[in-house]
């Protein structure tokens, strides 16, 4: 028999094998970011973008035009929030039988749809109805784009990803101030007024846009023709070892776990957390440009000086779920967010009598910190909280409950005598929020520690519940 010579052969080494493949998952996270990222930001910011319009509607004159009362102005922007809170949970659960390329095509025409038909209402009686079909379509948009990025990438990779399509929203803040600028100028060309032109070209675009998206996304990896052979196996095994598999993995909806959800905890410290956290999110974009236009900006300067305080918040968003990704920590990247913001209405309660420059210079503190928490405070529940129904649901929930800071938003009134209550309304809320956080991490770092010590016959009592999810006592929960 011949001698096999192996003394030229290279050994790759352990370590080596190791650097080789965190080489290739770089290049893979790399390639997913290139594909997938750009389109879901632009569909972001497509949905948010119509989602606050009818703030610039209102110094648009839609309210004269309508004949709407002060009642009905302020039902137009509750009846979204809560058709959002009732339709939150039922959408979420659309798309998990669906799954979220087929879900988001369809809510994109439908709310593109409805958009276009908001420009051709003529009284309350029809624009109510539509602003409530509204927020039934947009319902279980965004926890979608959530759960869809949770499809391709690792939990250590969500809180950058959240943040850059999250920054989106906020954007959009600031492009629709400038485009309601636009639009405020077309007023009687082709006998429309100007809020009508903006809600024809904000929806008119979303009819396509559904259908390239339907056309476009793909559930899962193994379907795409942009990955080879080598990649969809090297993220499918990534993905896999990233997760708890649950006994019941091939289920479209688990009630086992719709059930964990109602009986986690932690699940209402994040709910009760974004009530606070959106609800103020919520009260600026709507009141903003009304509040700017009480420190002495004409209606059509306005939405000009709208747009930088979404500018800067914008910029923060970013740097702050950077860091919170690049060190793998939220509560204290939370806590940041909250208390900046909550110094924004502390310098507005105690700045309201100075000049107008201190309290634009607030409103952009505040705007800083609210917007930068919450994309956070998402990535951290999406972490934490495991099982294919489970985290799904928890997010509608999250989201849902937080949309009743936008039903209760005609208790803080625009009218200027009223704009101190609704400051000190804002500061309770948010100080509500950062106490329930400190709680939070606080009840996160005793259950971890619980699940340290847990002796073997504790150990495999927790192990044998059906459908553990995070509930698993090998899962250490993120801080």
């Amino acid at each position: 028999m011949d001698e096999v010579i192996t003394e030229n052969i290279p050994v790759i080494d352990q370590e080596n094998q190791q650097k080789f493949l965190e080489i290739a998952i770089r290049r893979l996270i790399r390639k997913l970011d290139r594909r997938l990222l750009p389109y879901l930001y632009l569909l972001e910011l497509a949905s948010y973008i119509i989602r606050t319009n009818i703030g610039h509607a209102t110094l648009m004159g839609i309210n004269d035009d309508l004949h709407l009362s002060q009642s009905q102005s302020e039902w137009a922007v509750s009846l979204y929030f809560l058709a959002y809170l009732i339709f939150e949970m039922p959408n979420i659960l659309l798309m998990r039988y669906l799954g979220p390329a087929r879900y988001l095509p369809l809510s994109m025409l439908a709310w593109g749809g409805i958009t276009i038909g908001m420009a051709f209402v003529k009284n309350a009686q029809a624009l109510l109805p539509l602003r409530f079909f509204l927020g039934i379509a947009q319902a279980g948009y965004f926890p979608s784009i959530i759960i869809y990025i949770s499809l391709w990438y690792r939990k250590r990779d969500h809180t950058m990803r959240i943040g850059i399509i999250y920054s989106a929203a906020i954007i959009s803040e600031a492009l629709s101030s400038i485009m309601a600028y636009g639009f405020s100028k077309m007023n009687n060309v082709g006998s429309l007024q100007g809020w009508q032109w903006m809600f024809l070209f904000e929806g008119l675009p979303m009819i396509p846009l559904g259908i390239i998206t339907g056309l476009f996304l793909s559930n899962i990896p193994d379907t795409v023709q942009w990955l080879n052979i080598a990649e969809k196996h090297l993220l499918t095994n990534i993905l896999r070892n990233d997760t708890i598999i649950t006994n019941n993995p091939d289920a479209h909806v688990s009630w086992k776990q719709i059930l964990h959800v109602f009986t986690d905890r932690h699940i209402y410290l994040y709910a009760l957390i974004s009530m606070g956290n959106l609800g103020i999110i919520k009260y600026l974009s709507t009141s903003l440009p009304s509040i700017v236009q009480d420190m002495g900006s004409s209606s059509e300067n306005v939405h000009l000086m709208t747009a930088p305080p979404y500018v800067f918040a914008f910029l923060a968003c970013l740097l702050v779920n950077y860091s919170a990704s690049r060190n793998n920590e939220h509560g204290f990247h939370l806590i940041f967010g909250l208390s900046f913001a909550l110094l924004g209405f502390i310098l507005t309660i105690t700045l309201n009598s100075q000049s107008h420059t201190a309290l634009y210079i607030s409103s952009c503190i505040t705007c800083c910190g609210v917007f930068s928490a919450f994309p956070v405070l998402l990535s951290w529940a999406t972490k934490n909280v495991d099982g294919h129904t489970k985290k799904p649901v928890t997010l509608s929930f999250i989201i849902g409950i937080g949309q009743l800071g936008g039903i209760i938003l005609p208790l803080t009134n625009d009218n200027k005598p009223t704009r101190g209550r609704n400051d000190y309304i804002c500061l309770g809320a948010l100080a509500a929020s950062l106490f329930f956080t400190i709680i939070l991490r606080i009840s996160l770092m005793i259950e971890n520690r619980r699940r340290s010590k847990l002796s073997p016959d504790e150990y495999n009592n927790e192990t044998s519940i059906k459908e553990p999810c995070d509930w698993h006592p090998d899962i250490r929960y993120a801080l």
